[in-house]
C-alpha cells in the first residue's frame, strides 16, 4: 500500500463484501493508528475512547481483514503483512512488449503485454460494424456500489486501448481492492468506441474451449452470416472482452 488512504479505501471494500456495511469511524481510527504505529493507549487517547474498547473492535476487525488476505493479523504484523501482500514496482520497458506501471489504481499495478507488431488504427469496415450500436453483455459483472476518483489511472487504460491499441491488459491487486470497479467505470467511458462489449466471469467457465463457444455465441448474435472462429470476430469488429476471477482457474485441481 502506498498510503493509510489507500488501506482504508482496501479495508471498507473488504468490510463492506462481508458485512454490506462501511468501515466504522472507530475501525478507521485503528486502522490509521496502527498504519501510523502508534499503540492502542494512544489509539484510545485520540479516538475519547477506552484502550479495553479500543482492544475488543482491533480484534474483530483484525479477523475480518485476516480472512481476506488469509493471514493471522494483529497490530505488530498488520503493516508488514499487508505490504508483503502489495509490491511496488516502477515503469520498466522490455523490448517494447511490455509496461509495467507502478500506479495507484486502487493501490495495484497495471500490466500491459503488447504484439510486437502495432495494431492497425481502425479495423476494416464491414457491414457488421458500420453505423452499429454497441452490444454489450455484463451481466457477470459485479454491481459498482463505490468508486473513487482515479482520473488519472483511467487516462492511461484509454490512451493504452484507444491510441496505443494495446490487446492485452491485465489488472490485479489485493481482493477488494477496487479492480472490478474501475474496469466498469472504463467501460462507461469508451463503450462507444467498440462494437461489442462483454465480461465473462471464469469463476463458472471450466475449459478454454467452453468459454470460446460463449463468447462466439455472443458475438454472432447480431451477424447473419456467423464467422468461423472468436479470432475472426476479433479481426473484423472491435471487441473489448474482460475476464474477471482470473485466479480461479489458476487454482490446482
Amino acid at each position: 500500500m502506498r498510503n493509510v488512504e489507500d488501506v482504508l479505501e482496501w479495508a471498507n471494500n473488504v468490510i463492506f463484501d462481508q458485512t454490506g456495511e462501511h468501515l466504522t469511524p472507530i475501525q478507521e481510527a485503528i486502522l490509521t493508528g496502527v498504519w501510523d504505529r502508534k499503540k492502542y493507549p494512544q489509539i484510545a487517547k485520540d479516538y475519547n475512547c477506552s484502550e479495553s474498547h479500543i482492544k475488543k473492535e482491533a480484534a474483530k476487525l483484525w479477523e475480518k481483514l485476516g480472512d481476506d488476505l488469509g493471514e493471522d493479523l494483529n497490530k505488530f504484523n498488520f503493516r508488514s503483512k499487508v505490504e508483503k501482500k502489495y509490491r511496488v514496482s516502477k515503469i520498466s520497458h522490455l523490448h517494447d512488449s511490455l509496461l509495467q506501471i507502478d500506479n495507484v489504481i486502487c493501490s495495484q499495478f497495471i500490466q500491459t503485454i503488447q504484439n510486437q507488431k502495432p495494431r492497425s488504427q481502425s479495423p476494416p469496415e464491414t457491414s457488421q460494424t458500420q453505423n452499429q450500436s454497441t452490444i454489450i453483455n455484463i451481466i457477470d459483472a459485479p454491481e459498482l456500489t463505490t468508486f473513487y476518483d482515479r482520473t488519472s489511472e483511467l487516462t492511461t487504460l484509454k490512451q493504452w486501448i484507444l491510441e496505443d491499441h494495446t490487446r492485452l491488459i491485465t489488472i490485479y491487486g489485493l481482493s477488494g481492492i477496487g479492480k472490478s470497479a474501475i474496469a466498469l467505470k472504463l467501460i462507461e467511458e469508451i463503450n462507444t468506441q467498440f462494437d461489442y462489449i462483454i465480461w465473462k466471469s471464469l469463476n463458472n467457465i471450466p475449459t478454454l474451449s467452453t468459454l470460446q463457444t460463449e463468447l462466439k455465441q455472443f458475438f454472432s448474435q447480431s451477424q447473419q452470416t456467423p464467422l468461423s472462429t472468436v479470432i475472426d470476430y476479433f479481426r473484423n469488429s472491435r471487441c473489448l472482452v474482460i475476464l474477471d476471477d482470473l485466479q480461479d482457474i489458476l487454482k490446482s485441481g
